[in-house]
């Protein structure tokens, strides 16, 4: 599966969630079939933003038929 050409990525904000666990869901995301459930993300300094974040995987699911 691969993106829409207008996603961009997340902003970094001060306290947001750990970068590599938000790209690693994303790509076992992109390429399950049916994901287990929502991810525990760590919160870290220099993280993407949790609103964002939150928004794509909701809008991810959504597009694979799952409520999120």
């Amino acid at each position: 599966m691969s993106q829409p050409f207008e996603f961009r990525g997340f902003d970094l904000v001060r306290r947001g969630y750990n970068r590599y666990q938000v790209d690693r869901y994303l790509k076992d995301l992109s390429e399950a079939d049916s994901p287990v459930g929502p991810p525990p993300f760590q919160i870290v300094g220099r993280g993407y933003d949790r609103q964002q974040v939150d928004a794509r995987i909701r809008d991810l699911l959504a597009d694979k038929g799952t409520n999120g």
